[in-house]
């Protein structure tokens, strides 16, 4: 049986417990929600205007802006011949005036869009009321992408996940272009005016380090469209990727070459001259011994002998000259060959060919 002081000490640990269990699961809740924002490291929350009753040289326009602390955020209106770059008043809130000058053409009819930039990537956002008040915002009617987020790794490789998140018009249809993939990616409306979708990228796919994707919102037959871009800070190429194809090793013809030369030139004898050089020493030798008398007359023989070897090698070598053509290829491993013809191949120099047999066979 419990006893009235037991159940007064289990009450109190009890309510001791609740606060620090609610206060566990906050601590656990927030980190899931700051990873959410770190998906997409560029947001624009809210973006303001304070109105005026004209709009005339001179007269000053302030905005207000909420989103990503850290960022640089730019403004421009149509019809200003200056862009506005806001001041970060305190972290995620930002501030910028624009005096309205002579040469502008402002109206209450002007559209203001921001640009925020953060970590390499941007979103834009149009202002949904007009600078006047009063005055119809010029943003009604159209169709618009207030915030177009993309989320991938530093480094993309094939396998990797991008996630598209695009905030707009409601009741529309949704895709994304990214270059490097032929594909167009279709979002789906999760709730009014949020569309999501993610693509995983396949070997096929060529893109590069830098992130470049286009948003394309359809309501109505209207179309609005908005760029994202992030220029990667990772070094170096990507190893796990397929090498683009100009990079790729393009098989050789181990064979083939060009002409590097075709020359005319002299065949050589075969063999010695033998028959020639004997002949002519016999000759030589018979006219030498029928001149002078004696001794003279051996010298003479001897003489006449080695005169007509010479004469008839001589003779020889001239009755067995022939041409023929020297024709030097250039393989593509950088060898060279040289292959004899009799007769004129009627080859050219820097003519693609290919050996085969000992012969040269024109490609």
């Amino acid at each position: 049986m419990i006893s009235k002081h037991n159940l007064s000490v289990a009450l109190l640990a009890l309510s001791a417990a609740l606060p620090m269990t609610l206060a566990t699961s906050l601590a656990h809740a927030q980190p899931n929600e700051t990873n959410a924002r770190a998906m997409f490291p560029a947001r624009i929350d809210a973006f303001n205007v304070v109105q005026v009753a004209h709009v005339r040289p001179g007269e000053e326009l302030d905005f207000t802006l909420k989103g990503t602390p850290g960022a640089l955020v730019t403004l421009q209106i149509v019809g200003s011949t200056r862009t506005i770059q806001m001041a970060e008043a305190r972290p995620g809130h930002y501030e910028g005036s624009y005096t309205v000058g002579s040469r502008d053409r402002v109206t209450s009819a002007s559209l203001v869009t921001a640009r925020m930039l953060k970590d390499g990537q941007a979103v834009t956002a149009a202002l949904d009321q007009s600078v006047v008040s009063g005055a119809r915002s010029p943003a009604e009617g159209l169709v618009k992408i207030a915030a177009f987020d993309v989320s991938a790794p530093d480094r993309i490789r094939p396998g990797d996940e991008l996630k598209f998140s695009m905030n707009g018009s409601p009741g529309g249809k949704a895709r994304v272009a990214v270059v490097g993939v032929q594909d167009r990616i279709a979002l789906t409306e999760v709730r009014g005016g949020v569309y999501e979708g993610a693509y995983t990228l396949r070997r096929q796919d060529r893109m590069d380090r830098n992130l470049s994707a286009t948003g394309f919102l359809v309501v109505n037959g209207k179309e609005s469209t908005q760029r994202f871009a992030r220029e990667s800070t990772v070094p170096g190429g990507d190893d796990r990727r397929d090498p683009p194809e100009q990079a790729r090793a393009v098989p050789t013809c181990p064979n083939c070459g060009v002409i590097e030369a075709v020359n005319l030139v002299e065949a050589k004898s075969e063999g010695n001259n033998v028959v020639g050089t004997i002949a002519g020493g016999v000759v030589g030798g018979v006219l030498g011994h029928q001149v002078g008398g004696g001794s003279g007359k051996d010298l003479a023989t001897i003489a006449g002998a080695l005169g007509g070897a010479y004469a008839g090698n001589r003779v020889q070598n001239n009755m067995g000259k022939t041409m023929e053509y020297d024709v030097v290829v250039r393989l593509e491993s950088g060898a060279s060959q040289t292959v004899k013809f009799q007769n004129d191949p009627a080859l050219k120099t820097g003519q693609r060919v290919k050996l085969e047999n000992n012969t040269i066979v024109r490609l």
